[in-house]
């Protein structure tokens, strides 16, 4: 459930834009943006990993999307309404923060930088309706396949499910509980579909099942 980063901005105008804002290192689970804030800044992920995410009073989490170098967030801001999410660092990171108003001047000097704003735009409304889908139409199995075929690293000829994303993050970023999401991954571990090799890892052993 990962959105397209294709759409990310050149590292011209990044170079650019970095001059219009400050860097600052966010730690591990620091939270960088709480969701009901006002929103006042555009956020550069230079290096590091993020998370966008929402939460219950319970503490239970839906997890957006994963944020990777050179994605920008927080465009929101552009109507002056409150944060519909929360973002918090994964690891530690590092951003550069553009408050609104270069921003409003960096558009005006720069349009490509607007022509971009707007394809992420379009892109994060493609990719909440995906979310919306996924969560309405498929069952928590069906999510869970997704996300691991998303995720999977090729190594040689061998796909493998990276350490960092644990049980409880695929229930976080499928809808579910880390009870259903164990349940699932046992029953393709015994069904010969993934093995764990000697660091513990998920491995595919052979394409995963549509359904189950």
């Amino acid at each position: 459930m990962q959105e397209d980063s294709s759409n990310n901005l050149s590292p011209e105008l990044l170079s650019q834009l970095a001059l219009c804002g400050d860097a600052k290192w966010y730690g591990r689970n620091e939270l960088l943006i709480e969701e009901g804030a006002v929103s006042d800044a555009l956020y550069i992920l230079i290096a590091g990993q993020l998370k966008v995410f929402t939460q219950d009073s319970k503490g239970r989490e839906l997890v957006y999307n994963i944020l990777q170098p050179g994605e920008f967030f927080g465009e929101l801001f552009l109507d002056g309404g409150l944060r519909s999410a929360s973002v918090k660092a994964v690891v530690d990171s590092q951003c550069i923060v553009v408050d609104h108003l270069a921003i409003r001047g960096f558009m005006k000097t720069y349009p490509e930088f607007a022509e971009c704003l707007v394809y992420k735009l379009i892109a994060r409304l493609r990719h909440a309706t995906q979310l919306s889908k996924s969560l309405a139409l498929h069952d928590v199995y069906e999510r869970t396949v997704d996300l691991l075929n998303q995720v999977a690293l090729n190594e040689g000829d061998t796909r493998v499910v990276p350490l960092t994303l644990t049980q409880q993050e695929i229930a976080d970023r499928v809808g579910a509980t880390r009870e259903m999401i164990n349940h699932i991954l046992r029953d393709l571990i015994r069904g010969g579909f993934l093995a764990r090799d000697e660091q513990k890892r998920l491995v595919f052993s052979k394409m995963l099942p549509k359904r189950w």
